[in-house]
């Protein structure tokens, strides 16, 4: 009997469970409804009449600051509320009143500074309030008071700024001149001598990394010196004098090509060239074989036969070049790949109209048919190694060389179905695989790029890559040379 109990006892608390889930299915979105209208009206609690309902408590309880800054927030979210406004201003003219109190006792019996950001503090809570509507009072004998001892603060700042430039402590007297100019930005000459404190150390480095012959250090102060101000002292043209001593010519020559292939050589010189100039360094100078020759015509000077690495050194000495630029082409390959294609399994998605045997509805279900579909993908690629020299005109020295070795490719994997590609989903171990990341991935290769990139393209790139690679060591040498 007891067995019999407890059985039915199961299976009452089954059907209330059973019951219960149902209940929280079918009702799941009303709590949801019911959930976000809640948070909703709480937020509303936190509105303009919260804040000045708790303002009022605070002011009952003598807590000044808290019920301004109560009333503050009220009005920021209702600028139209009128017992906000009265709150705020009975008590932050209660607060001000303390702010002044204190700028008054600083004034008698602290540091001029100490007044004067005393003073501060009090007038931008001031302009705080009047940015909600409420207008405090400040007497005008403070802001007398304020006037006269920012006018003595500002004497001391300035007597000592001069100090600190007489004694040549740039740093500190550009502290002290940049104070005054937040103060007063028309006092005295204070613009003019906080130029002084941060133009003349760098002047100073200047001259000094000149006369050892440092002349990119130089050159980055000076910079500096004349983007803050450009008529000082003599800076432009010390300038100049920097980019004309310390500029770094390189002559290019054609480059050679070993790798039997007619017009790389042409094609990688111009590359290069194109990758020399856009070097932002402006003690860096290119001149390639065309440029030479005109040099030398326009010089009126002559030289018998092609300009090469033998006669370079020449070359060099007529255009004021320090360092000669070479380079071969060793070898180069294409690859050119053939379309393969595979047949893969898949499964095509359609819907069928169901009958409910339990309620007696038509659903639509989804269903799977076995297709096929097929998958491709190609291949092309470039090889080049190409060797580089920069040698030293003067000494014979090798700068740098370097053999680059690079390889560029292209590949596309895409695939085609003559059905609904769309509909279509890959096939799992057992009947069609719904895992929605591999559908994705079927749906990007039945979308993939079909168009290989020419080994032309590729060429290009390639030569760029190289390019890009040496103009990057060849820049890091003259950055060596040229400090």
């Amino acid at each position: 009997m007891k067995g019999v109990l407890a059985l039915a006892g199961h299976r009452i608390t089954s059907r209330k469970k059973r019951y219960a889930s149902h209940f929280m299915k079918k009702h799941f979105s009303t709590y949801i409804t019911i959930l976000a209208l809640g948070l909703f009206i709480l937020s509303g609690c936190n509105g303009s009449k919260h804040f000045t309902k708790m303002a009022v408590k605070q002011e009952a309880a003598g807590l000044v600051h808290e019920a301004a800054n109560s009333y503050y927030t009220a009005l920021q979210k209702k600028r139209s509320n009128v017992d906000a406004q009265i709150g705020l201003k009975k008590n932050g003219q209660l607060v001000l009143n303390e702010m002044l109190n204190e700028f008054a006792k600083t004034k008698n019996f602290g540091t001029k500074k100490e007044a004067v950001y005393a003073y501060h503090k009090a007038r931008d809570y001031k302009e705080k309030v009047q940015g909600v509507g409420v207008t405090l009072q400040l007497a005008d004998f403070y802001v007398s008071d304020y006037e006269a001892v920012k006018s003595a603060y500002l004497t001391d700042l300035y007597d000592n700024g001069t100090t600190l430039l007489e004694e040549q402590k740039y740093q500190e007297a550009e502290s002290v001149f940049a104070e005054i100019r937040r103060l007063d930005p028309n006092y005295k000459d204070a613009k003019d001598l906080a130029d002084i404190a941060y133009l003349e150390p760098l002047y100073a480095e200047a001259k000094k990394s000149m006369d050892v012959q440092f002349y990119r250090a130089a050159y980055g102060n000076l910079e500096k010196v004349i983007a803050r101000k450009p008529d000082y002292k003599n800076a432009a043209a010390l300038r100049k004098e920097c980019l004309d001593k310390g500029m770094y010519t390189i002559a290019m020559i054609n480059f050679e090509n070993a790798s039997g292939i007619t017009g790389l050589d042409s094609k990688v010189s111009a590359y290069t060239l194109d990758a020399l100039t856009d070097i932002q360094d402006p003690f860096l100078k290119v001149v390639d074989r065309e440029n030479m020759e005109l040099i030398i015509r326009e010089q009126q000077l002559q030289l018998s036969g092609a300009i090469d690495e033998n006669t370079a050194v020449q070359v060099g000495q007529l255009i004021g070049a320090q360092a000669l630029l070479t380079g071969t082409v060793l070898s180069y390959s294409e690859k050119k790949g053939t379309l393969k294609s595979k047949v893969r399994n898949g499964y095509e998605e359609y819907e069928e109209r169901v009958l409910n045997k339990t309620d007696g509805k038509y659903y639509m279900q989804p269903r799977y048919r076995s297709v096929t579909y097929t998958e491709y993908y190609n291949t092309n690629s470039c090889v080049v190694s190409f060797q580089y020299k920069l040698v030293n005109l003067k000494t014979g020295e090798i700068l740098k060389t370097e053999i680059i070795e690079k390889e560029v490719s292209d590949e596309v994997l895409y695939g085609r179905y003559d059905g609904n590609a769309s509909k279509l989903v890959p096939a799992g171990q057992v009947g069609p695989n719904l895992n929605m990341n591999d559908r994705k991935a079927l749906q990007a290769l039945m979308a993939g790029r079909q168009d290989l990139k020419s080994s032309a393209e590729l060429s290009n790139t390639l030569f760029s890559n190289i390019s890009s690679q040496l103009s990057g060591s060849i820049s890091n040498v003259v950055k060596e040379i040229v400090k």
